[in-house]
């Protein structure tokens, strides 16, 4: 399995060195925390951040919160 690494602008440094891990797996992402210091939240459709479960599955377009960062799951029209 191979593996690519994505920096993410941190001015509050909240985002840990090797902060989550994001998979793509039977066409849905996976996220999981790795042991970081500030954890990973997801928001509900409420729009309420809850901590993301070990292995959360996320949908396209789903956000989610590594630190401080929000990161976005998009498809790709390629």
């Amino acid at each position: 399995v191979s593996a690519q690494l994505v920096a993410i602008d941190d001015d509050t440094r909240t985002i840990s060195k090797t902060h989550a891990r994001l998979e793509l797996r039977d066409d849905r992402w996976h996220v999981t925390d790795l042991d970081s210091t500030n954890g990973v939240m997801l928001t509900t459709v409420l729009g309420t951040e809850v901590e993301a479960s070990p292995d959360a599955e996320l949908a396209a377009g789903e956000r989610f919160l590594p630190g401080d960062a929000e990161v976005r799951v998009e498809r790709s029209s390629e």
